[in-house]
């Protein structure tokens, strides 16, 4: 039995008539014709009852009708579904971000204009550290992460784009007698006990707090060891010391902490799309449109831990 086949009998069925079917079809009679004989031999029955005024269905054309309509529906949904699948339109898209992203204001709205542009796919977010997203990505448990930068033994398999470059501040208790300062040197912080993201995570900035802090001529006395910027700032507000932040999680507005901008050269912390480079998927390339279109910040890409 062929689609063809289904086609013309249900011309024939609705039209009552071989002549306005065949214009319908925009074919000749005798192709149409034979195209019913074909099905009716195929079947091993009559589906038509011919007469001067038109045909009309016999028994077993009237039980095959809705079954014939039911498969030309389905066929046309399977159909777009697979041209919507195919232009990226449906199906799911797995984001990982790390703590801090939704403080900064380009993963909301990237994740808004994304969803707006494709509604029929589903986002999968995810909340983990850079370095365990970068391991995701390589085993294809992500299609796409937004991390901050940091070293990774499979960083040739992975592509980034740089989103967003945000200045680093030193967040400190209000008590604090640098906290009324507008901006202040790290060097300044070097007797304070610092709050340092854990080296269990392979943070980038563990590793980026260190070097601008040997840079500045000190290694910083660990008071406490946390693994997201939100938790660094709450101990920061319990006076357990002072920490590294982004400029963006200002939005936490936490209680007695003040955030003071840095005047030490590389204090800034980098919002990155990362990717498996060899990942076909067209969602995955719109999201990356996408973003190349809303993000172009004027700076160069960076490949983590640069």
């Amino acid at each position: 039995m062929e689609i063809r086949h289904l086609r013309a009998f249900i011309a024939v069925a609705e039209e009552r008539h071989f002549t306005r079917a065949a214009q319908r079809l925009h074919l000749s009679q005798p192709p149409l014709s034979q195209q019913i004989q074909a099905l009716e031999a195929e079947l091993g029955v009559r589906l038509f009852e011919r007469g001067r005024s038109g045909v009309s269905l016999t028994a077993a054309g009237q039980a095959l009708l809705p079954q014939a309509l039911g498969i030309l529906d389905q066929l046309q949904r399977a159909t777009e579904l697979a041209r919507r699948a195919g232009r990226g339109e449906s199906g799911a898209l797995a984001v990982g971000f790390a703590g801090s992203m939704p403080f900064s204001a380009v993963m909301p709205q990237l994740l808004h204009a994304f969803h707006a542009a494709w509604p029929g796919v589903e986002l999968q977010l995810r909340e983990q550290p850079s370095r365990d997203q970068l391991d995701d990505l390589v085993a294809r448990r992500l299609d796409v992460g937004l991390i901050r930068p940091t070293q990774h033994v499979e960083l040739d398999a992975l592509e980034t784009r740089l989103l967003l470059r945000e200045p680093l501040l030193a967040a400190l208790h209000t008590r604090h007698p640098l906290a009324a300062s507008s901006h202040l040197k790290l060097r300044q912080l070097r007797d304070e006990p610092f709050i340092l993201y854990s080296s269990t995570l392979g943070s980038g900035l563990r590793e980026q707090t260190l070097a601008l802090c040997l840079k500045a001529g000190f290694s910083p006395r660990i008071a406490q060891e946390v693994h997201e910027m939100p938790t660094l700032i709450s101990l920061v507000a319990a006076g357990m010391g002072v920490g590294l932040v982004a400029e963006s999680m200002q939005r936490a507005q936490m209680p007695y902490v003040r955030h003071v901008a840095l005047l030490d050269a590389g204090a800034h912390s980098d919002i990155l799309l990362a990717w498996k480079r060899d990942n076909p998927s067209i969602t995955l390339h719109n999201f990356l449109q996408l973003a190349a279109a809303r993000g172009n910040t004027g700076s160069p890409a960076l490949t983590p831990g640069d």
